[in-house]
């Protein structure tokens, strides 16, 4: 049993992998990608044992799913077919990391290195949220949305992000709920600030993502009652600087 557990931490990579190539190489056999994404849900249902009724499974089954989804909502608006492949590579490693980790976690405990997951847990988020947020900035611009629809899936999006992330790094949600909430709150606000930039969907996502990692990661140091002087120098200038790059290298229309 756990072999067929350990495999499929490899299928889910691939069948993601597959998935996405189908969409590049065979873009006339949509039907068949959408039915290799939709094994994708059950899969990782599969690995987390099936625990519905456990808070644990929702919050990693959400932050997998989230990913996914994310992937595929940002493939839409890539154009270039290197950063398409770029896609497919950083996903499907992502993707297997996560459900490696999930595996270990899950069914060989002993074998499991601590702060592993919600390390990844953390990565992961962010870049779901560049996903996401670039979809968000594409949707607004080329379909011409109004502004308050995509901001209000981004609020759930950060909130529920959020949420997961102080989760897995065990933290309660008595102590976490007012930060999750201003968390979300002030990044749709950040969200709704950068709609209003000349500048082009993917630089704003970049920006979005990393003004959300200095706030989960100063947030969850302050929480964990890590938080010292270091810290926040490390996350200021991490943060600070490459929000700095990517307005500075942004191509401003």
């Amino acid at each position: 049993m756990i072999l067929l557990h350990r495999i499929t931490t490899f299928l889910m990579a691939a069948v993601l992998a597959a998935a996405f190539s189908v969409l590049i190489f065979l873009p006339s056999a949509g039907t068949l990608s959408a039915l290799l994404f939709l094994v994708l849900p059950l899969l990782l249902g599969r690995l987390l044992l099936w625990r519905v009724r456990t808070v644990s499974f929702w919050i990693f089954w959400w932050q997998g799913m989230f990913f996914i989804i994310s992937a595929i909502v940002f493939y839409l608006f890539l154009e270039v077919f290197w950063m398409k492949i770029v896609l497919i590579l950083t996903a499907a490693v992502l993707l297997w990391l996560y459900a490696e980790n999930l595996f270990t976690f899950h069914h060989l405990p002993a074998a499991y290195q601590a702060y592993a997951l919600e390390y990844l847990s953390l990565i992961l988020a962010l870049v779901s949220i560049f996903f996401f947020a670039s979809a968000g900035f594409g949707m607004q611009l080329f379909l011409q949305l109004p502004l308050w629809l995509p901001a209000a899936v981004v609020l759930v999006a950060v909130l529920l992000t959020t949420l997961s992330v102080f989760w897995v790094s065990k933290i309660s949600l008595r102590t976490a709920r007012w930060f999750v909430i201003a968390i979300a709150l002030v990044m749709t606000e950040f969200y709704l600030a950068l709609s209003m930039l000349p500048t082009s969907f993917l630089t704003n996502a970049a920006a979005f993502a990393c003004a959300l990692y200095l706030l989960l990661g100063l947030s969850r140091a302050h929480l964990l009652e890590r938080l010292s002087k270091s810290v926040l120098k490390q996350y200021l200038m991490v943060g600070g600087g490459l929000l700095i790059l990517i307005f500075l290298t942004a191509r401003w229309i």
